[in-house]
């Protein structure tokens, strides 16, 4: 467990040393680059080590806090996150300097540096915490460190709200996490993980509170639905490299904490795994739903964050339902499926997010109506670009495919004693989830990429130094090798999944060589289609090397005269779509028709609200506001009622006490 804590250590380091070398600035990207290298050499060896079998012993050290002990551990369900947080970290903290070199001031650097190190040292520790108190402490400080990147570009209005929401809403979370370790250390009698464990049962309505507790404090990071409302404005406020590590990582650690919990405490009641599985299905319904209503790149890729979480919630809820059955297969196949999909979730979208930073410098907004033709200027980041959004389709080969699978093969699977009402209605919304994700990437990377230019910024865009495409290849080449060679990703998922669980490596060995050559045979069939691909390419390139041959516009139905004004819009492409839900997306329009007969200028503006944050929430605002009014008609301004108040208090406690 040393390993760990010189990981941390060197992030820390680098973090406090960055900061003191802000006027050096060369000095400070170094530091920062050394430090992330240190931390993935460590922490990539522990890791290596632990899901080798190599576990390491518990480290405990005695500590002044009181009712704590400084307790960190390693087992493959930490060590697969650990995983993702240090190669999304490393990838988007590289990327981050080229990023921040780029904003040419508008993003400080110094805060940017700092707040980003410290996040990715907070969530590597809080994986290893085995003490409730240390877990909270890391947990807290990656809340803390996240705002400071939301709030990084404090001066405009925008980000400085969504700074003071994510603020609110994060400590909401905390605050029912910290009711849920008082009642389980209450009753287990330490705020030890594993005296949570050993502790008797609680009684069945504590039981339910913890249920919702974790839920609420878990679900308000991870963004499950109505506890998003923080997240689709955070991440554009954030700064790209930031919103790659938030939504490809921190977001994900409100489901380790769910994860963790269950394997802890066992099995939840039937009733609360349907109850999972149907809130993952409404989350991921919502969050795609959305995400095809955006003109935001960073905000459509924020909503999608939302779905994704919805279809990892979805696997938990499967697993959840095979303990409550005692069936150990359906378990370990659902919690397989939840966190291959989380690890699959960090890569690619991590990728996209990248991605959606080259083209907001190259471009100056992140309005993808002003993008278009980009495919010609910058065909790395776009190349790039193309692999993320069809790994976050799930698409095959790319991994994206993969766990989302393991989660159809569970619902699919005949005999093992599920309703078949209950598995084809989840099918059939998974599957609707997938179409729906399809035409959101295909409207998001078309206006983006095809087409032709909308814009000045966009007609003089560039792709970046390597040292952002760099870690963009590294992401996207992960994604291509998870699709084709998916064993080694497979055996990290179910070996997670068997400390979820609680079956020895001996038991899920069979269950995982069974699914092992299934995969292997769809990634060899999609290196098949790829190989075809290739060789279909050479062999027209070949054809036509000898040829003349000539470039012409695209046909337009015959229209000789076109414009970029002619081409589709984001509206009107998801429009056959977004006109099916427009009851639940609400999309507020602003029309200025021409008038007159000789029209000087007519505009068209369509805005698609987030329901909870801007309908729900105030009117649940107004009536706890109504609420808090009556304990004020108290408030006289009188000493003498207060002393009264005071008094009639005391004499209260003192009869209680009798």
């Amino acid at each position: 467990m040393m390993l760990l804590l010189v990981a941390v250590l060197a992030l820390g380091v680098a973090a406090l040393l960055s900061g003191l070398m802000s006027r050096h600035d060369r000095w400070a990207r170094n530091i920062v680059i050394a430090g992330l290298a240190g931390a993935a050499i460590a922490g990539g060896t522990l890791v290596w080590r632990t899901l080798a079998g190599q576990g390491a012993s518990d480290l405990l050290w005695p500590w002044l806090v009181p009712g704590a002990v400084f307790h960190i551990g390693m087992d493959s369900l930490s060590a697969c996150f650990l995983l993702l947080v240090l190669v999304v970290g490393c990838c988007a903290g590289l990327y981050g300097e080229g990023y921040i070199a780029g904003s040419h001031g508008h993003i400080p650097a110094t805060p940017a540096r700092f707040f980003f190190l410290v996040l990715v040292g907070a969530m590597a520790l809080l994986v290893a915490a085995r003490n409730a108190l240390l877990f909270m402490i890391a947990w807290e400080t990656m809340a803390l460190a996240a705002f400071g990147l939301v709030s990084c570009e404090h001066g405009k209005p925008e980000v400085r709200k969504a700074g003071l929401l994510y603020l609110l809403c994060t400590h909401v979370g905390s605050l029912c996490l910290l009711a849920l370790f008082a009642l389980l250390g209450s009753n287990a009698g330490s705020l030890e993980f594993s005296s949570f464990a050993a502790a008797p049962a609680l009684p069945a309505a504590e039981r339910a509170a913890v249920f919702l507790l974790a839920l609420v404090g878990f679900g308000m990071k991870a963004g499950f639905m109505p506890l998003h409302i923080w997240l689709q404005e955070a991440h554009p406020a954030a700064p790209s490299h930031a919103s790659a590590a938030m939504s490809g990582v921190m977001i994900e650690m409100g489901l380790y904490g769910l994860l963790r919990l269950l394997s802890l405490l066992g099995p939840v009641s039937l009733e609360a795994a349907f109850f999972l599985v149907a809130l993952g299905l409404v989350t991921a319904v919502f969050g795609i739903t959305f995400a095809m209503a955006q003109r935001d790149f960073k905000r459509l890729l924020a909503y999608s964050s939302i779905e994704n979480i919805g279809i990892i919630l979805t696997g938990a809820g499967l697993g959840c339902y095979g303990l409550a059955k005692h069936n150990f297969f359906l378990a370990l196949l659902g919690f397989a499926g939840a966190i291959l999909h989380t690890l699959n979730h960090g890569l690619f979208k991590s990728l996209l997010f990248l991605s959606a930073g080259a083209v907001y410098q190259a471009v100056g907004t992140r309005d993808i109506e002003a993008c278009g033709g980009l495919q010609k200027r910058m065909p790395w980041t776009c190349g790039l670009m193309a692999v993320g959004a069809a790994a976050i389709c799930g698409l095959p080969p790319l991994n994206g495919f993969m766990g989302e699978w393991l989660i159809y093969s569970w619902l699919l699977r005949p005999g093992i004693g599920h309703g078949i009402f209950f598995a084809a209605l989840a099918a059939a919304a998974l599957s609707v989830i997938g179409a729906f994700a399809v035409a959101a990437f295909s409207k998001c990377y078309g206006l983006t990429c095809l087409g032709q230019p909308r814009s000045e910024g966009a007609r003089d865009a560039r792709d970046p130094f390597w040292i952002m495409l760099g870690p963009m290849a590294l992401l996207a080449a992960l994604c291509v090798a998870i699709g084709l060679f998916p064993s080694l990703a497979l055996h990290v998922a179910f070996a997670a999944a068997s400390d979820v669980v609680g079956q020895a490596r001996l038991t899920v060995s069979a269950s995982l060589e069974e699914w092992s050559c299934l995969l292997e045979v769809i990634g060899l069939f999609g290196a098949g289609v790829c190989a075809l691909s290739a060789l279909l390419w050479l062999f027209r390139s070949a054809l036509l090397r000898r040829r003349e041959v000539e470039l012409g516009p695209t046909w337009g139905c015959g229209f000789t005269a076109p414009t970029t004004r002619m081409q589709y819009t984001g509206s009107s492409y998801s429009m056959p779509l977004t006109r099916v839900f427009a009851a639940a997306l609400a999309t507020r329009e602003e029309v200025h028709p021409p008038l007159g007969y000789w029209p000087g200028k007519a505009a068209f503006e369509s805005r698609t609200p987030d329901p909870a944050l801007e309908r729900w929430l105030p009117v649940l605002t107004t009536k706890f506001e109504e609420w808090l009014s009556l304990p004020r008609r108290l408030q006289h301004g009188r000493l003498q009622l207060y002393l009264l108040y005071v008094s009639a208090f005391l004499v209260i406690i003192l009869l209680w006490k009798l």
